[in-house]
């Protein structure tokens, strides 16, 4: 998490007055583990806002995502740890401390578990207590959205043994607070809610012996992956390792490849993407105009390059293509689970470019779908050819065809992952594509009359241009410059720093 959005998160949940006081409370006695309480109509009109911003502040590149079997007990799979001491200083922090019974001394940074959540349709769900026997504390949930309508469910349930003893329906910018030990469980959103159910959740734990829980997210670069055996080397013919082939009627084609990377890469690459990617959560109504692939985590170019994997991705377009200029512009992993709504679309529009897929599931199996479909140009009742999903197999095909990717079987508790490589002709129209798209630009390194951006940032990307004379090296400088200024999640910070350079 950077600097800034720590700052971000200490200014916003400080705004809070810890005069507050309850507006409505709902108070539920369990047998023998303690009492839940739900806040309503908690927080004034400004204060509301002041949680609004924060939300809006959270859906940006950092979320990380847990498999099922790694997700933290309770089966959300999304989640951001926030920093607990900002949080601690905070009045937000002072106001739920006066709402929990009693008057006990709490609150130390390494006694609280802090992270905004998402919670989404098709979430495997489980029954969890944040405290174990030998712990004890309040958890609680200050829930910063609110689904649309009565029937988006949502719900959260506790119980005793097996049976609910409350249930309580979520209200934005309300307060959920319960002894850690009374076991909960999320009810899932309804299959016909697109939207997730955004919170920030917490445990203060009283002061026993219970370890820190706070871990910021880090990435480590993209590894070289040196002297792994790619299975691939200058006297092998990647055609040879073509399964399939199929062309649109515009005779572009898509090739389907087995075999071309060794399973120690393949087991490597999957590790550190699993490990290492943060994934940018968009979850707005595009009205079918893009993938609606709402999971994506883009991965530095630069950094790339320098791996073994490029090193056989580049190898197979060369000899698939017959053009060895070929370098990237857009890395990235793509996660979509069984309930995702994906759509047809196009990777690129009047180039001759292409995109490389690789299928990263080693627990796929013949039956679980996840693969993807291509279509005719125009005619979406054709389709050209479906892909089935194998770990490791590759899908080569013309950015310019419409495609979709395709979720796994409802009962999968797993997710579809994909590498996905888009690849310009040359490293100059690479490098300036991904620059432009950095800074905020389109591809014609114009403003799209977006207010946020002005007529500088145009003139000082023509000015750029003119300096580098078309060298990609002398471009992927400057992109690497601007990528170490972006500490800033803000575009206008981003555009002064530009400008200052």
């Amino acid at each position: 998490m950077s600097f800034v959005m720590k700052c971000t998160i200490f200014l916003v949940l400080g705004y809070f007055t810890s005069a507050t006081t309850p507006g409505k409370t709902l108070t539920f006695n369990h047998t023998s583990l303690g009492s839940i309480h739900f806040f309503s109509e908690l927080f004034s009109s400004d204060e509301k806002e002041n949680l609004e911003s924060f939300k809006s502040s959270l859906p940006g590149g950092n979320w990380k995502y847990y498999d099922y079997e790694m997700t933290p007990a309770d089966g959300v799979a999304w989640q951001l740890p926030l920093p607990p001491a900002d949080f601690t200083r905070s009045p937000l922090f002072e106001t739920i401390n006066k709402l929990i019974p009693g008057s006990r001394d709490r609150g130390s940074t390494e006694h609280v578990d802090l992270r905004a959540r998402i919670l989404r349709r098709g979430d495997n769900v489980k029954v969890h207590s944040t405290c174990n026997d030998a712990e004890s504390g309040w958890s609680f949930i200050v829930f910063l959205s609110a689904l649309a309508d009565k029937n988006d469910y949502g719900e959260i349930l506790f119980f005793d043994g097996d049976l609910v003893i409350s249930t309580v329906q979520p209200k934005q910018y309300s307060i959920l607070l319960w002894s850690c030990r009374i076991p909960y469980q999320f009810q899932y959103p309804s299959i016909m809610t697109g939207h997730g159910q955004v919170f920030v959740q917490g445990t203060i734990y009283d002061k026993v012996d219970v370890k820190p829980r706070y871990m910021s997210h880090t990435v480590a670069p993209f590894p070289v992956f040196g002297g792994v055996t790619s299975g691939l080397n200058a006297d092998i013919n990647v055609r040879d390792l073509v399964v399939q082939t199929a062309y649109t009627p515009l005779k572009r084609p898509i090739y389907v490849i087995d075999g071309l990377f060794s399973d120690q890469l393949l087991h490597g690459l999957r590790d550190h993407l699993y490990l290492n990617s943060l994934y940018y959560y968009d979850d707005d109504d595009d009205k079918g105009v893009s993938d609606n692939v709402q999971w994506i985590s883009g991965h530095r170019t630069v950094e790339f390059v320098k791996s073994e994997v490029w090193g056989v991705v580049s190898r197979a377009l060369a000899q698939l293509t017959g053009v060895d200029t070929w370098y990237p512009y857009d890395v990235s992993a793509n996660l979509n689970r069984a309930w995702d709504h994906t759509r047809i679309h196009k990777d690129c529009y009047d180039k001759d470019e292409y995109t490389f897929l690789l299928y990263l599931n080693p627990e796929i199996k013949p039956g679980d779908l996840a693969g993807t479909v291509w279509y005719d140009q125009t005619d979406f009742s054709h389709i050209v050819m479906s892909v089935a999903n194998k770990f490791g197999r590759v899908a080569l095909f013309h950015c310019e065809i419409q495609h979709s990717a395709r979720p796994p079987q409802a009962y999968a508790t797993w997710a579809r992952y994909t590498f996905a490589v888009k690849v310009a002709r040359s490293k100059y129209d690479a490098v300036r594509r991904e620059l432009v798209q950095a800074v905020g630009l389109n591809e014609e390194g114009l403003s799209d009359d977006d207010e946020d951006l002005d007529e500088d940032l145009e003139m000082w990307y023509k000015k750029l241009v003119k300096e580098v004379k078309g060298d990609g090296d002398a471009m992927e400088v400057r992109l690497k410059e601007i990528q170490n200024t972006r500490t800033a999640e803000s575009m206008k910070d981003l555009q002064d720093a530009i400008r200052s350079t």
